[in-house]
């Protein structure tokens, strides 16, 4: 919780105690509600208003009236009650869904970040109909996390454009949408087209999200490797993404959702055919990029995603071999095509995920993992992460310390949920595309929820 809001929430519960609940009243109420007011102003012009602190700001509005009128009769035990309630929510609420902390990242780099929107000339829309739009080219929104030689301004927040994004959110989550519009509060440790280092090369990793994903939901892990020195690339995959805004104005919402449709894994493989050509196709651009492509070692390439990116990672490299390791997060096999599972990839691969798949619509996966690292021919980890679920290896956990009743993460903390990610995730990295020996799996170990199978 942040500074001002927690003092003024300690001053609310000393305010009531002293009204309610104690006998000796050592302080004038008039005097602690000056204090909150004098608090609540540099609350609002540093920290800013979010909705689940309204509860509070009542309590203290109410307090002042009946300080005021003089109808203070506290003692009796129905507002003893009512008070108890009053103080429990107004400072439960906004610790169950605080303003989220991003993990402070380790490395010696700053982060700076661009946004890109580009156009596959060479592809036509697969997501809209001819007769919805017989020209729609492929388009993404393509976001760059690179080290930077200066901070700019302020920090990017965590989310752009809220206000158009919240419904998708709350739809996505399975929450009303407002629970939600606190997130444009979060600051995140990246600057806005801050100048890059222009003296050295870093590796490049390009990031595929999940089904109903968005590229900012992996930004703890983002910072965390970009600030160790990599490149990292992270497409909205365009009506595969939560929603998609687009730097010109315009926008893309989602049309992912086909489960339980009879030929939904035939129709899954051919979307994952558009998201493999998007990461390639990041690439192409990128290597054409005069503005980034003199800070990218282009022979150190690696690809990463989380669930249904994790089988767009895994096609990518099948089929594309300038990619020289890749990193699955929970992936989801069941869309990949079966002459992949059989005959796997040659490149370092690395899966981390949840102990099992029986609570989700494809039980059937992690058999299908099992297959696929037998015929893989490179070097290969498999993770488990015991007490998660499907959301603990992105941003998820972070939200709310009650996020395993509302979102699907498990019951490890999040803060350690998000670390080991990390951790996990540069070592590999680090190993295979920086030649950093005796990574895997020896600096892992003092994880005791990690197992590797």
């Amino acid at each position: 919780m942040r500074l001002f809001e927690s003092i003024l929430l300690l001053t609310l519960i000393v305010l009531i105690y002293q009204l309610v609940f104690s006998k000796q009243k050592t302080v004038r109420p008039i005097h602690l509600l000056l204090f909150a007011f004098i608090l609540a102003v540099a609350h609002f012009m540093v920290e800013g208003y979010r909705w689940q602190m309204v509860p509070a700001y009542l309590s203290f509005g109410i307090v002042y009236l009946r300080v005021k009128t003089g109808e203070l009769k506290f003692s009796q035990r129905f507002n003893k009650i009512t008070w108890g309630l009053c103080a429990v929510i107004a400072v439960g609420l906004p610790f169950a869904i605080p303003i989220m902390n991003l993990p402070e990242p380790t490395g010696p780099y700053i982060i700076g970040t661009k946004i890109y929107q580009w156009a596959d000339n060479s592809r036509m829309e697969w997501f809209t109909p001819a007769e919805e739009d017989s020209d729609d080219v492929r388009e993404l929104v393509v976001q760059v996390w690179y080290p930077a030689e200066t901070e700019t301004d302020k920090p990017l927040p965590y989310l752009d454009n809220l206000n158009l994004r919240i419904d998708a959110l709350g739809v996505a989550g399975n929450f009303p949408g407002f629970l939600a519009s606190h997130i444009d509060l979060v600051k995140t440790h990246s600057f806005l087209n801050a100048p890059t280092i222009s003296n050295k090369r870093f590796p490049i990793l390009i990031l595929s999200h999940g089904i109903t994903g968005f590229r900012q939901m992996h930004t703890s892990l983002i910072e965390q490797l970009t600030t160790n020195g990599y490149v990292v690339v992270v497409p909205d995959h365009t009506y595969d993404c939560n929603f998609t805004i687009f730097p010109d104005g315009h926008t893309a919402d989602y049309r992912s959702d086909i489960t339980g449709y009879p030929d939904s894994v035939n129709i899954r493989r051919q979307q994952l055919n558009t998201r493999v050509a998007d990461i390639k196709f990041i690439l192409d651009q990128l290597m054409a990029d005069g503005e980034l492509n003199n800070i990218i070692d282009f022979e150190k390439v690696g690809v990463l995603g989380h669930s249904y990116g994790g089988a767009t990672a895994i096609q990518t490299a099948y089929e594309d071999d300038r990619f020289k390791a890749v990193l699955t997060l929970d992936s989801w096999t069941n869309p990949l095509p079966e002459h992949i599972i059989q005959q796997g990839i040659n490149q370092p691969f690395l899966y981390l995920g949840r102990p099992d798949w029986e609570d989700s619509d494809y039980p059937t996966s992690p058999a299908r993992l099992e297959q696929f690292l037998e015929n893989a021919t490179g070097e290969k980890f498999h993770y488990i992460l015991q007490g998660a679920r499907h959301l603990d290896f992105s941003d998820s956990p972070l939200f709310s310390p009650f996020s395993d009743l509302i979102l699907e993460t498990g019951s490890i903390a999040a803060e350690k949920a998000v670390l080991i990610t990390n951790a996990v995730a540069l070592s590999f990295f680090d190993q295979y595309l920086k030649n950093n020996v005796n990574q895997i799996p020896e600096n892992l170990t003092g994880y005791s929820e990690l197992l590797m199978k």
